[in-house]
């Protein structure tokens, strides 16, 4: 892998990301009323793109295919994944400031990118070990933040944000315990974890774009449901994989 070479792909798009970002955050600030959104988005936006950047930098012998082809730059679903994740600040900045139809149109297209990023890596046959660990990851990252801006804004009651909670301890936990045990963790992608983050998306999308009395009562109630049976599946699919991680280490010893 030309490591100079894909570092310098790295830090030429985070850039072109950080101008977007800034130019964006001078929008917010010149639209009629206070300017309060474009500053506080900025402050939020420029440590989080440094961070992705640094995070990346350090990740980029990840940038593989399934042949084992090392990339020289970054390919294009990484880039659009990249999109997402720089969006998370965006959305939380414009929850926490009552901008909350703006906050679902912005969410709206970080959903569609989690979307297009797949399509494109397996249109293009351009599958990354990166864009597995990644995506999946990003999803979670970017759904527990939205919780939280809700939850800060009191817009989603705390026994929500517990529930979600455990579902993001339950998963970052069984991470730490496979990698331990096994020394990786394997990622795998199933029908019903795709169907959770989908009916996820599709009720915080709704929360945000339509303020409803029935949406306000039904939506963190359908949300609560959804953590206990996102939390269940994770134990069920943990429990599926640690017995086949052992079985692997018996066959390997005998």
């Amino acid at each position: 892998m030309d490591r100079p070479a894909v570092l310098r792909s790295v830090r030429r798009y985070t850039t072109a990301l950080l101008l977007v970002q800034t130019a964006l955050a001078a929008l917010l600030a010149w639209r009629p009323g206070p300017p309060r959104v474009g500053a506080v988005y900025l402050v939020a936006a420029l440590p989080w793109t440094l961070l992705v950047n640094a995070v990346l930098g350090r990740n980029v012998h990840l940038l593989y295919t399934a042949e084992g082809q090392p990339l020289t730059r970054l390919n294009l679903a990484t880039r659009v994944t990249l999109i997402r994740v720089l969006s998370i600040p965006l959305v939380g900045v414009l929850v926490l400031q009552g901008e909350s139809m703006m906050a679902g149109l912005v969410f709206l297209g970080a959903a569609v990118t989690d979307w297009l990023d797949g399509h494109l890596a397996r249109r293009m046959n351009d599958v990354t070990q990166l864009g597995r660990i990644a995506d999946p990851s990003i999803d979670a990252l970017f759904c527990g933040l939205t919780f939280v801006a809700l939850a800060a804004a009191q817009r989603l009651p705390g026994w929500l944000l517990v529930l979600a909670g455990i579902r993001y301890g339950t998963l970052l936990g069984g991470a730490l315990f496979l990698k331990l045990y096994a020394g990786g963790v394997p990622v795998r992608a199933t029908f019903l974890g795709r169907l959770f983050y989908f009916i996820q998306y599709s009720l915080l999308l709704a929360f945000l774009l339509f303020d409803t009395p029935v949406v306000d009562r039904w939506t963190p109630r359908a949300l609560g449901v959804l953590q206990v049976l996102v939390t269940a599946q994770l134990l069920l699919l943990g429990r599926t994989m640690l017995a086949e991680m052992r079985h692997d280490l018996e066959s390997d010893a005998d």
